[in-house]
């Protein structure tokens, strides 16, 4: 059988089956020396896949310098590892030189506008409401009482006695009666009592007194506001004098002043205007034209508590009725 060769004889060695007649069956040796070939040139693909090492450049390998030798498993391995540790070099270098994001605008803004917070609202302080006074309680601040204990009042004299003070002004208010006696105590009852139980006219009346060292207005009950305000009137007009020497106002400037401007002269003399007892016991002259249609008496002091009270009362009626009176109580007593 001639020589079979699968290579050509430069490039492997020549190989020589057995020949038939060396003891082995045909086929037998055939097989064998198709394995041994096969075996042979496995080996050989071996060698070239270790000797030849993959080159991705484009081109192809150049040979030029020589086969290259291989390179050992841990040379490859630390090749890689070097690659990746200068790619995550350069990544913390970029990251480095990348300008920072600027928050200074998120910053200036949260300042500027800080977030609401809800802050719940502190309880407003409940306004204090004052509750309204009485009458008692409002004139007692002012020092004119209103006496109850074992009086007559009744809404219709409160409301009367009431209306008449607030048709004052304060500083005639302040002035009523001596304040060297203390107060304006107001009584209201039906038998004419003072607070000491006396009755000076031993019958229901409405008078003014110090005759017990107190200022006392003793009215009964449910007198209308004018001849509240005409008791009011004497209580003003004998201001200044001792308790119960009512007949010395006709000495005073102001009386005198009122009796010239409304036509009254007083006859009696000083020395028996001192004397008197009350107005009553002295005596005097009128000229003038008006004349009261009711007075309890007819003398100057009677006169000036029915001027005050419609003076304050009703000032355009005063006005009418007697333009003297009008004009001196506008002149002394519109304050």
């Amino acid at each position: 059988m001639p020589d079979v060769s699968l290579f050509s004889p430069a490039a492997t060695p020549a190989l020589r089956l057995p020949q038939s007649g060396a003891g082995l069956p045909g086929r037998a040796v055939y097989l064998w020396a198709l394995g041994l070939a096969l075996a042979w040139l496995l080996t050989t693909l071996v060698v070239v896949d270790r000797t030849t090492p993959i080159d991705n450049t484009v081109g192809g390998p150049d040979y030029s310098r020589g086969v290259a030798q291989p390179a050992p498993v841990v040379a490859v391995a630390e090749a890689y590892q070097a690659e990746a540790s200068s790619v995550a070099q350069a990544s913390t270098v970029a990251a480095q030189e990348a300008p920072a994001a600027d928050t200074s605008s998120a910053a200036a803004v949260t300042e500027s506008a800080p977030a609401a917070v809800a802050v719940p609202a502190a309880p407003q302080p409940q306004p204090v409401v004052a509750q309204p006074q009485t009458p008692a309680e409002r004139w007692r601040a002012e020092g004119i009482i209103l006496e109850t204990e074992g009086q007559e009042w009744d809404a219709t004299s409160l409301a009367n006695v009431d209306a008449a003070l607030s048709k004052l002004p304060a500083a005639v208010r302040a002035s009523l009666g001596s304040r060297a006696l203390g107060p304006l105590r107001i009584v209201v009852n039906s038998q004419g009592r003072a607070l000491s139980g006396k009755q000076p006219y031993g019958r229901a009346a409405n008078f003014f007194s110090t005759n017990d060292g107190v200022n006392e207005l003793v009215l009964y009950p449910r007198q209308s506001a004018a001849t509240v305000l005409h008791e009011l009137g004497h209580a003003y007009n004998l201001r200044t004098m001792p308790a119960g020497r009512y007949a010395l106002v006709l000495l005073d400037a102001e009386m005198a002043s009122f009796m010239a401007a409304t036509g009254w002269q007083l006859v009696s003399t000083p020395d028996q205007v001192r004397a008197a007892r009350d107005q009553t016991q002295v005596a005097y002259a009128y000229d003038g034209g008006f004349v009261w249609p009711r007075l309890s008496h007819e003398d100057p002091l009677e006169d000036f508590a029915n001027s005050f009270a419609l003076f304050f009362l009703d000032p355009a009626e005063l006005q009418r009725l007697s333009p003297a009176r009008y004009d001196w109580f506008a002149a002394n007593l519109n304050r």
